[in-house]
């Protein structure tokens, strides 16, 4: 889609962007690990579980676990809502992201996910997870990421 105008978007490699845009940073339209599922929850709930390995590179959730708390790993913490994007935070070039599309109540994320929920009238979640999935984003997380044989970043 072309646009009428245009203005400089100050990123040498984005180049220009339409003149309505606004240039952000991501932690400003986003909230991170915003909800966790509580200690003191009943034992006896339970819950979908979504671990890195179950999503794909294409952003596919595949094979979701089943179990009631007491029997859950203890990194199945994360809560999720729609329009939510999950991406892994430990071997982030593997592209475990994944764009949360109505999941169930009971769907619950592994904490080695950073759950990103986009902020009402900053950024539509549809385009966030476009953003966060480009090569560029993963690139720079790479970039920062420690670790060699299980290289890591932090959700902030």
């Amino acid at each position: 889609m072309r646009y009428e105008t245009y203005k400089p978007s100050g990123i040498e490699w984005i180049g220009d962007i339409p003149e309505h845009w606004e240039v952000k940073r991501l932690k400003n339209i986003t909230g991170v690990n915003e909800d966790v599922l509580p200690e003191n929850t009943p034992f006896d709930y339970l819950l979908k579980y979504v671990d890195i390995s179950n999503v794909n590179d294409k952003g596919d959730i595949i094979d979701i676990q089943e179990f009631e708390f007491a029997e859950a790993p203890s990194r199945a913490r994360r809560k999720v809502k729609d329009g939510d994007v999950i991406i892994s935070t430990v071997r982030t070039y593997l592209k475990a992201i994944a764009y949360l599309n109505k999941p169930e109540e009971s769907l619950i994320v592994s904490t080695g996910f950073a759950v990103l929920s986009a902020r009402k009238n900053k950024v539509h979640p549809k385009f966030q997870f476009y953003q966060v999935s480009d090569d560029i984003f993963i690139q720079g997380v790479i970039a920062n990421s420690e670790g060699v044989s299980y290289p890591a970043i932090s959700s902030t």
